[in-house]
This record gives structure tokens, sequence and C-alpha cells, in this order.
């Protein structure tokens, strides 16, 4: 399976062709991400970049899920099993491509919380979240966009409140990927554009940007889907 990639700014052509990190992003909400795509992404990224680290949201996600208006345990019981379906299949792709400790390489925001860099960063969204019109925004339309993709109708503002969690914990993954994984640079890679970065794609964000080395890209297989994700995406989570 073939991978075609989008640099999403002039700086993160630049990132890409330094190619020493890349982070995986993988939503378990979406059915863009299924196994076999998953396995050969990690291959794809392991093949071109001289480290790879894979993002799956953990137990955490399951507040998006109780947001839309699951029961706590049936929320967990679901996050649980999408979550599984995610990372079963990147841990193949990481083994099969001879990474040693493959487990090292998958995260979730409880296991990177640990880390000082990750935690000061996320200090800063939460002060950006209340201080910063664009940031709010972006977290805002992230979290109504996937309870509204679960719970299939517009979402009120409670439980976008409930849900925006999600949101501001991935912010530091996009914008402070080479400090919180110890590299020079990091490309974090999505399969769309995700309405996260416009802030930082836009420059319409005073509080917030990306730290130095940081780049995004899109990165779709036109085997698994041949529509162009275009400037903006392709739709919905």
């Amino acid at each position: 399976m073939g991978f075609v990639v989008w640099p999403c700014t002039h700086g993160s052509r630049s990132v890409l062709e330094r190619a020493e990190h890349v982070l995986i992003g993988l939503s378990p909400w979406n059915s863009y991400y299924k196994p076999r795509v998953v396995e050969a992404l990690v291959g794809w990224a392991s093949a071109n970049f001289a480290r790879v680290d894979v993002f799956v949201p953990g137990d955490e996600a399951a507040h998006t899920l109780a947001a839309a208006g699951a029961q706590p345990t049936e929320a967990v019981r679901r996050a649980r099993y999408a979550i599984g379906r995610l990372r079963a299949p990147a841990r193949r792709g990481l083994k099969r491509a001879g990474v040693p400790d493959p487990d090292l390489h998958l995260h979730s925001w409880t296991q990177l919380s640990e880390r000082p860099p990750y935690q000061r960063c996320l200090k800063r969204v939460r002060d950006a979240y209340h201080t910063d019109e664009a940031i709010r925004g972006a977290c805002r339309r992230t979290a109504r966009a996937a309870v509204r993709h679960l719970a299939g109708r517009e979402p009120t503002e409670e439980q976008v409140d409930q849900a925006v969690g999600y949101a501001i914990a991935e912010l530091p993954l996009i914008l402070d990927g080479p400090n919180i994984f110890g590299t020079k640079s990091s490309l974090f890679v999505y399969h769309r554009e995700m309405d996260l970065l416009s802030p930082f794609i836009s420059g319409s964000s005073s509080a917030l940007r990306p730290a130095p080395g940081q780049g995004y890209a899109v990165v779709r297989s036109p085997e698994a889907d041949s529509t162009h994700p275009g400037p903006h995406g392709a739709g919905a989570e």
C-alpha cells in the first residue's frame, strides 16, 4: 500500500525532508484507520523516517463517548475496544519493521503526561484555551465534530465542554513534538488537515506557536480512499 504526503506549510516540507522523527496520530472513531491501513502506514513511516512514534488515545477517549450520550461503563468498554483495534496493527507494523520494543513507541496521553515537556506545554495550552480565541475555537470545533460524529446530531455546549479535554490534551503533541520526544525535528501526520492545526497554519494564534522543528503533513493512501483531502481536510471525523 502506497502513501501520498502533503506538507501543510513550507517549514513542514523542510521537516519532512530531514526525516528525523514522525509522530502518527490515530483516531479511534475514524473509519479510515482500518487495521490494514494502520499497519501499512506504520511500515511506510518506518521505511522513511529515522524514528517512528504512534499516538493512540487511552481510556480518556471514553469522555468523548460519554459526551455523546453513552453510559460511563459502556463508554469505557467501547473506547478500549476501539483503541485496541488501533494499537494491535500499529504494534505489528513496528515489529515487522524491526523496531525494538514496539510498545515503547506506542503512546497515550496518560503515558505522555509524565514527561515534563508535555506537562509544560499542556499548561500553556490550557492557559491559551481561556485567553486566545483562535485556540479556543479550534479546540471546540474539534470536540463538536467528534461528538456530532458519535451522537449523530448537533451537540449542546455542555456536551462540547465535556469533550473538549480531548483536543486540549492533543495540542501539545502538535505544538512541541521535538521536546516531548527528544528530537531536533518532528513531523505530526494525520489523514487530513485537522481543525486543531488551523491556528498554527494561519498564524492566527497570538498565544501559542509551534516549537522550532515542528512540522505537519497530511498522509493518505489512495488505495484506501481515492479522495484527495485538499487544503482543509476531507470531511468528518
